[in-house]
C-alpha cells in the first residue's frame, strides 16, 4: 500500500511539473507590450515591421527604437497559442507564415483569420533564458529563425529547429500598455 502511495506520489508530482512547463506562456501579460529581440543578434535588434515597398508588413531586427513596429502584442487563445499583432499595424493585422512561394516560411503581417499560421507557440528553452517560437501550422519542429546574410539578412523565417542562437528569442515587457479596442 506505502508503494502505491508512493508512486501515485511521483506520477502526481511529474504530472504537475509538465503541467508547469508552459507556464512561460502564462505569464505573458496581455495588457503590455512586449520586444522581441534574439540571442544571435542581442538585446539591441529588435523585430520590426517593414513599412511600405516590395517588403510592406514583413518582419526585420532592426536596431532598437521608440516606434510602433516594434510594440508586439501577445493575444492568448484558449489553446495556449498566441496570436501577435503589433502597435503599428494595430490588433486586426496578426503575425503569419507564408504558405508556398519565393516568401515560403517567412512571416509577415495579414488580417486576422482563422489560420493555423497566425497560432503562435511559445516554449521555453532547457535553460530558461529564452523561448523558441513555433506555429500550429509548421509544427513544433520548425523554429522562427533569423536569416544570417543574403538578400533576406536580419529577416526572420521558419526552419528546422536546431541549436541556433537565431532560434532563441527574448521577450522583453515595455512599458506600453496595450489600449483596449472596441473592435475586439
Amino acid at each position: 500500500m506505502t508503494r502505491n502511495i508512493l508512486s501515485m506520489i511521483v506520477a502526481v508530482g511529474a504530472l504537475l511539473a509538465w503541467f508547469d512547463a508552459p507556464a512561460f506562456a502564462q505569464s505573458i501579460d496581455p495588457n503590455f507590450y512586449y520586444k522581441l529581440s534574439t540571442q544571435f543578434r542581442g538585446p539591441e535588434m529588435k523585430l520590426d515591421v517593414f513599412n511600405g515597398g516590395a517588403r510592406n508588413n514583413l518582419t526585420h531586427l532592426v536596431p532598437d527604437q521608440d516606434v510602433s513596429g516594434q510594440f508586439w502584442r501577445f493575444r492568448g487563445n484558449d489553446d495556449g497559442t498566441f496570436r501577435l499583432s503589433t502597435l503599428f499595424r494595430g490588433p486586426s493585422m496578426c503575425l503569419d507564415i507564408f504558405n508556398g512561394g519565393s516568401r515560403n516560411n517567412q512571416p509577415h503581417l495579414a488580417q486576422c483569420a482563422n489560420l493555423t499560421g497566425q497560432l503562435w507557440l511559445i516554449t521555453v528553452t532547457e535553460t530558461a533564458d529564452a523561448v523558441r517560437l513555433t506555429t500550429r501550422f509548421r509544427g513544433p519542429a520548425m523554429c522562427l529563425d533569423i536569416f544570417n546574410g543574403g538578400p533576406n539578412d536580419n529577416q526572420p523565417h521558419l526552419a528546422q529547429c536546431a541549436d541556433l542562437s537565431g532560434q532563441l528569442w527574448l521577450l522583453t515587457k515595455t512599458d506600453k500598455a496595450v489600449e483596449s479596442a472596441k473592435s475586439e
